[in-house]
């Protein structure tokens, strides 16, 4: 005696679920990740200041000047005879261009002259610095 099969059903994968989880992880992934401006890979000790104020309002562009005088516009190399024609280049481009900078305590003054003459030359009359802001007796805390 022969049994009427059944007809097999083929098997359905259902795509819209796994969409929905890769959808969730994305939106996890991009809300936990931590969004950094690239700086350079230079080590630099800013000096102490017993007086300095945190800053506030939007960040700035950051000029850094390692020890060895090499100056970076964000993370860019700059020559600091051209930096002048480039800050005056980013200030026509945008008046409320600023510029902070953070620069080594080993710098020389001389590197620090140029960079305020290429400022006052590019219009900029307000730079800021970056310092360390820990008190005499907070070193062993």
């Amino acid at each position: 005696m022969q049994f009427a099969r059944k007809p097999r059903r083929q098997p359905v994968l259902n795509i819209i679920p796994l969409i929905d989880v890769l959808v969730v992880l994305l939106i996890f992934y991009i809300a936990t990740t931590v969004f950094k401006k690239s700086q350079p890979n230079i080590v630099i000790q800013v000096p102490e200041s017993t007086q300095a104020k945190q800053a506030t309002g939007t960040p700035p562009s950051i000029l850094y000047v390692s020890s060895e005088d090499k100056v970076f516009l964000d993370d860019t190399p700059v020559d600091i005879d051209k930096l002048g024609d480039l800050l005056k280049s980013k200030r026509d481009a945008n008046p409320d261009f600023k510029f902070a900078l953070k620069a080594d305590k080993k710098m020389s003054f001389g590197t620090l002259a140029k960079i305020w003459d290429a400022a006052h030359a590019a219009g900029i009359a307000d730079v800021n610095a970056f310092m360390d802001t820990t008190k005499p007796g907070d070193a062993g805390q």
